[in-house]
């Protein structure tokens, strides 16, 4: 069954830190139908890096973090599946928008 999706990735925003189940559910249900996902955490969406079960996005999504948000909530470190370039600007979440036909905000 062909996707009916349009060319480009599936763009998804976490805001909140109550998310990771339904985000774990959309990159699985995304990796079924070959769809690329781009997630931007921010705001408290930063606190599902400190979810043991986040590092089961590693390789499934990219990822990127607002490095504002990382800070104000109090985190520091290493993110499993992230990378120093993934710790990012509004900049970076303003080109997810751009590149994905359909986007999410959870």
């Amino acid at each position: 069954m062909k996707s009916s999706m349009a060319t480009g990735p599936l763009g998804i925003m976490v805001t909140t830190r109550e998310a990771l189940d339904h985000l774990l559910g959309l990159v699985e249900a995304a990796e079924k139908r070959g769809v690329q996902v781009e997630v931007f955490l921010s705001g408290e969406g930063v606190m599902l890096t400190q979810d043991p079960r986040f590092a089961q996005l590693a390789g499934r999504a990219r990822l990127a973090l607002c490095e504002v948000s990382f800070r104000a909530q109090g985190l520091s470190g290493e993110v499993p599946g992230m990378g120093f370039k993934d710790f990012a600007t509004q900049a970076r979440h303003a080109a997810i928008v751009e590149d994905s036909p359909h986007y999410l905000v959870l």
